[in-house]
């Protein structure tokens, strides 16, 4: 028996297969009357039917807080993904088995919790506000990851937007309530083994990520969500290079980026790039081109789920579980 029991949440269950295949015993929600997981009127339904066999065993809830792609049978949003997870959270902690007396009578008995609770967000939720950039706007992804703290033992984020060294983010590191798990090593060497590269250097976009990441990069100048300029000249002649970011909507940055390093006298160039996102009124149309214009010269990780690569470019999809069973 593995040390721990893995939950996962309707954003993560797509990793369920390769769980199971690694030996763990994985649970999901169950769907109401209508066999959904949303009554008609909006409201979430979460239920795990087997909630006694958790009784004193470490979980770990699985969870990618970011909105359901075209994909998906329903369609959940950030704040859904995080309700839900908040939910499956508030049962572990209160966990009950109910009886039916009587007919429409329920009697709640209260069972023995998990012994430990963990949480891995593969995606942080509102993770592109984690600050404050105008008086009075709200810090959501600060607001969201306290709330999850207070329901569970420890939180582990998969490469967060949100910088290490905000405050806020210190604060629960420093605490041991969140630990970071990087994925951009196991992406960079998934990505030189796709691109036959046996000799490459590894490249930024933009200041954000050098920063992050501890390589060289560009300047970026951005104009709107979609629209980005890219300055500065790099030593890459005659090298492969390996452009690197931590997520991406359109994609629009890393082939700007690419095209430049050419340009620069690179000999090639792949793109590697932890969480691609679904837009909530494009879907996945901007990763479908994505694909389409790197000429499949692009890894991402399915810490999200989306049809372009975990379905239709399985090979370009680095498995995020393969990490999470070593550090877990």
């Amino acid at each position: 028996m593995k040390e721990y029991d893995v939950i996962l949440a309707s954003g993560a269950e797509h990793l369920g297969l390769r769980f199971k295949q690694h030996g763990f015993t994985v649970y999901r929600s169950a769907t109401n009357y209508d066999s959904k997981r949303m009554f008609p009127n909006g409201d979430l339904y979460v239920r795990i039917p087997r909630l006694s066999r958790l009784a004193g065993r470490k979980v770990v809830v699985v969870q990618s807080c970011t909105g359901s792609g075209p994909d998906e049978q329903e369609t959940y949003s950030t704040a859904d993904r995080l309700i839900e997870l908040l939910l499956m959270l508030d049962l572990l902690n209160k966990p009950v088995k109910v009886v039916e007396t009587e007919h429409k009578t329920y009697c709640p008995i209260p069972v023995d919790r998990a012994d430990r609770i963990e949480v891995v967000l593969t995606f942080q939720p509102y993770a592109l506000q984690d600050k404050a950039f105008k008086t009075g706007e709200a810090v959501a992804a600060r607001w969201a990851m306290r709330r999850i703290a207070e329901a569970c033992d420890k939180i582990w984020v998969l490469n967060p937007h949100a910088h290490a060294e905000l405050d806020w983010m210190k604060e629960m590191i420093d605490e041991g309530k969140l630990e970071i798990v990087d994925l951009m090593h196991e992406l960079v060497e998934f990505a030189a083994h796709q691109f036959d590269f046996e000799e490459y250097i590894i490249i930024t976009p933009d200041e954000g990520g050098q920063e992050r990441f501890d390589c060289a990069g560009f300047g970026k100048s951005r104009k709107n969500s979609f629209s980005i300029e890219l300055h500065g000249d790099l030593d890459v002649t005659d090298k492969n290079i390996v452009v690197i970011d931590d997520l991406t909507k359109s994609g629009s940055t890393l082939l700007k980026a690419a095209d430049r390093l050419r340009k620069q006298g690179a000999a090639d160039v792949g793109l590697a790039v932890v969480h691609v996102l679904p837009l909530v009124d494009l879907g996945e149309e901007l990763l479908e081109n994505l694909v389409k214009k790197s000429e499949g010269r692009i890894v991402a990780s399915n810490s999200i789920r989306t049809h372009v690569f975990s379905v239709k470019n399985p090979e370009l999809t680095y498995n995020i579980v393969e990490k999470l069973v070593k550090i877990l």
